[in-house]
């Protein structure tokens, strides 16, 4: 999965903010590559839908797609920079007097591939889908279910200007929220509260849904996937468009769009494959079968074998990202704070790094933090407790729970549906995962040391989110993935909340850290946003919320003949930059 996740300065008068329409290519320091030709993608993950910004769709490898067919405001580089998207906003400009302001000004070219404008409307819908707001509902009435509602539940308004060619504004409908909004216009100015300015403005309206078809569809459902067929609802706003999808292989099809007003994709087809082993992902580049291989987690046999295998490339670097054991606390025993301490105190993160991702760097340490990765200058350990493992203590927690412990070695409640029965727990992860696997078998032995039995079962990522994101669960295995935004963690950690906190699958509830969040998000420098956030953080390891493992290194490899191809280690993913790819 996927977070917004080193915030930016708020300007403090005006800054107004545009680059060239080749910025992204210029910050690839491009090779010269042909036009044409099919690159396939191993992205070895299956998908749950399209609208990457929907609670059971946010995955990682969703946004690689996405990242080429919806608009992205903001892209960020492979060194960490925000570049403003010219294609589609020419520029933004920024007051913090009297309130914090943003004015956008859109591409007078930018167009829906279907022929409709893009206009304020689409900034319009797209905040009131993400705001939280209970006013505003989908097609069918229902909330709406939000990855994240960080930053746009601290706007109060957004209202277009300036229609193309000195147009009169439209008066919009009440049917589609937007009376007296100037719909069609092509300046969007958007206001933050008195009290709620917003520090990582950058990371607001990226994946932009096209709201035109978003009200005939839905916004929740409307681009999920049932069995195929639904990716045409998926209007390009990007150089690529889905040309198909195949469910049952997890094959996703991309295409240049014929209609894209930019610079175009070199390449002609993107296509991405779900479901592939990792184990085979470096041989499939040397048959040819892939063009791009990233596994879901780094592991030995595979750097082993791209540093002996000819006619690749590959990187290893640490990236914004963490593995994670989450406990869902609506299961009546993780809802005891002892309980959950206890499975801290008998993990030992230490060894499950040294067997897993340890064999590819020995630099790859127990994190300490839930907000910043290790090599983040704002990291701050607030783990240490947990640094070392301490079974003994562990056992303490569950017998002064006055659980019992049977003939067999594991603790036994004394109430609740498991009362004279096992303390057990399953854990869930992704399939075809043989890092994840090991870390599971390892996890289950080092709880059966201190008598809580654990079952293990896995299932592709497709099912295993939407399951996750739906609270069916006891404990989970995955990867939070960031921006360079901390204020993304607002919507994981804030108190359980379907449409404020939609990430929020642990169902804890918490007013203290509520409180450091949001007013972390509405920090106006970053100094003072990353000590909010920080303290929030120590919080949660004394609540034991979530159990971080380590910061996770991304490999990726590729055929040397593609170019262009540079790593990224934010939640962009490598596809930030993927138009400019070609075969050399």
């Amino acid at each position: 999965m996927r977070k917004s996740g080193i915030a930016k300065v708020l300007a403090t008068v005006v800054a107004v903010f545009a680059m060239g329409a080749n910025a992204l290519v210029a910050s690839a320091a491009p090779s010269t590559v042909k036009s044409g030709g099919t690159a396939t993608f191993d992205l070895d993950e299956t998908l749950a839908g399209f609208n990457v910004n929907t609670s059971a769709s946010n995955e990682y490898v969703l946004q690689e797609i996405i990242n080429l067919v919806w608009p992205q405001l903001y892209v960020t580089t492979g060194s960490l920079k925000e570049v403003l998207n010219t294609d589609f906003v020419t520029n933004v400009k920024v007051t913090s007097s009297p309130v914090e302001t943003l004015t956008y000004t859109i591409n007078p070219k930018a167009t829906w591939m279907d022929g409709t404008p893009m206009t304020a409307d689409d900034f319009i819908y797209n905040w009131q889908t993400l705001n939280g707001s209970p006013a505003y509902t989908d097609t069918d009435g229902t909330a709406y279910q939000p990855a994240g509602t960080t930053g746009y539940n601290q706007i109060t308004s957004v209202v277009g200007s300036n229609p193309a060619g000195g147009a009169a504004c439209d008066p919009g409908s009440s049917a589609n929220r937007n009376v007296g909004l100037c719909p069609n216009g092509k300046t969007i100015t958007v206001k933050f509260g008195a009290s709620t300015p917003f520090a990582d403005w950058q990371s607001l309206f990226g994946d932009l849904v096209p709201a035109h078809e978003a009200r005939i569809v839905g916004w929740n459902t409307g681009f999920n996937i049932n069995g195929g067929g639904d990716e045409s609802k998926v209007v390009s706003g990007g150089p690529y468009y889905i040309y198909s999808y195949d469910s049952s292989a997890g094959t996703v099809v991309l295409k240049r769009n014929p209609k894209y007003w930019g610079t175009p994709g070199k390449l002609d087809t993107i296509v991405f494959l779900g479901g592939i082993n990792d184990a085979s992902g470096i041989a499939d580049l040397q048959s040819g079968t892939t063009n791009v291989f990233e596994p879901i987690t780094a592991s030995l046999p595979t750097l082993l074998q791209a540093q002996t295998a000819s006619g690749i490339k590959y990187s290893s670097t640490p990236g914004l990202q963490f593995e994670h054991f989450d406990f869902n606390q609506s299961n009546p025993y993780l809802r005891q704070l002892k309980v959950r301490q206890a499975i801290a105190y008998g993990t030992d993160r230490k060894q499950l790094i040294t067997d897993t991702v340890g064999q590819i760097s020995s630099n790859i340490k127990p994190l300490g933090n839930h907000m910043y990765m290790n090599n983040q200058p704002q990291y701050v350990d607030n783990g240490k407790a947990y640094d070392n493992v301490n079974p003994a203590k562990a056992i303490t927690l569950l017998k002064s729970l006055h659980f019992k412990r049977a003939k067999d070695g594991y603790f036994q409640p004394t109430y609740g549906p498991l009362k004279n029965r096992d303390l057990a727990f399953t854990i869930n992860s992704t399939t075809n995962n043989p890092t994840r696997a090991s870390t599971e078998v390892l996890f289950q032995q080092q709880m059966q040391k201190i008598g809580i039995k654990i079952n293990v079962l896995n299932y592709p990522a497709g099912t295993l989110f939407p399951m996750i994101a739906a609270g069916q669960y006891q404990i989970a295995e995955f990867a939070w993935v960031s921006t360079p935004f901390v204020s993304g963690n607002e919507s994981i950690y804030c108190s359980y909340n379907k449409s404020q906190c939609g990430q929020n699958w642990m169902h804890y509830k918490n007013p203290a850290i509520d409180k450091l969040v949001f007013h972390g998000a509405s920090a106006t420098n970053p100094v003072q946003e990353a000590a909010l956030f920080n303290a929030a953080d120590r919080l949660l390891w004394q609540n034991m919320i979530t159990l971080p493992l380590y910061q996770k290194p991304i490999f990726d490899a590729w055929t040397s003949t593609l170019g262009n191809v540079v790593p990224n280690p934010s939640s962009q993913g490598l596809t930030w930059n993927a138009q400019t790819w070609g075969f050399m």
